[in-house]
Parts: C-alpha cells; sequence; structure tokens
C-alpha cells in the first residue's frame, strides 16, 4: 500500500506544478468618472463580464447591469487592462465591479478630484471609483 501511495502523491505533486497560472490583473489605466454622469449626478454599480486572451489581452466584454452611461465607461476602460501571464494556452472568462459614487465634498487644492481604490485580491476584481460632483448645472 505504502508504494503505491507515494507514486501517486508524486504524480498529483507533478501534475499541479503543470498546470498553467491563473491570470492576474497587471496593469490598468486609472478608471475615469465620465464628466457627462458626474455633471448629472448619475451614481452606481456596473458589473462586468470579460474574458482573458491568450495574449493577456480582455475580450468579449460584457456590461450585465449598472446605468448605461457608467456601462459605457466601463467598458472602455476595462478593454485597456493587461493581465500575467502574457501568454498562455488559455481564454478565462473573468468579472468585475466597477463602483462609481459621488463625494459629498467639493473638489479643492487639498482634495482631489477623483480617488480611485482597487480590490484585486478577491475573485471578482473591483474598483471603486469615487469624484467630486460637477458643480456646473446640468441641462437635460
Amino acid at each position: 500500500m505504502r508504494h503505491i501511495s507515494i507514486p501517486l502523491l508524486l504524480l498529483l505533486c507533478i501534475s499541479t506544478f503543470a498546470a498553467e497560472p491563473e491570470p492576474y490583473l497587471e496593469s490598468a489605466s486609472s478608471p475615469f468618472y465620465p464628466p457627462l454622469a458626474r455633471q448629472a449626478r448619475i451614481e452606481g454599480r456596473v458589473t462586468l463580464h470579460f474574458t482573458v486572451n491568450e495574449l493577456g489581452e480582455t475580450t468579449d466584454v460584457e456590461a450585465t447591469s449598472g446605468h448605461k452611461m457608467l456601462q459605457e465607461a466601463a467598458i472602455a476602460n476595462i478593454q485597456g487592462w493587461k493581465f500575467w501571464p502574457p501568454r498562455c494556452a488559455c481564454r478565462v472568462k473573468r468579472e468585475a465591479v466597477l463602483i462609481y459614487a459621488l463625494s459629498r465634498g467639493q473638489a479643492s487644492a487639498e482634495i482631489p478630484t477623483v480617488t480611485v481604490k482597487w480590490f484585486l485580491k478577491a475573485p471578482v476584481i473591483r474598483a471603486e471609483i469615487e469624484a467630486a460632483p460637477d458643480l456646473r448645472q446640468w441641462q437635460p
């Protein structure tokens, strides 16, 4: 029994290390809050599904929830994301959530116009984009 379990254990260890690594986010431009959405005081959560292709690029980006104006900005941002490893024989489905919120204060020299917080350790990539409201009067 002991002679069978040692080769089996070795085989499991080798197959585990031979598996291709799960791609992780290597680079991403800072998400932006659409100016018109800020002016209209639109806030919300946008959930996106996308595929990481063999080159580490995002493809098949689809927004499944959120305001249309925020969806367009989120899709445009995610299309520029790059994942590592850059070359693998895999196509991986991923999910991201971008949360757009307006801060309660006004922007000033000491307070930035937009703050972005990244949460990359969870299975779902999450970014929170907080912006000072645009105080110009919005005209529908």
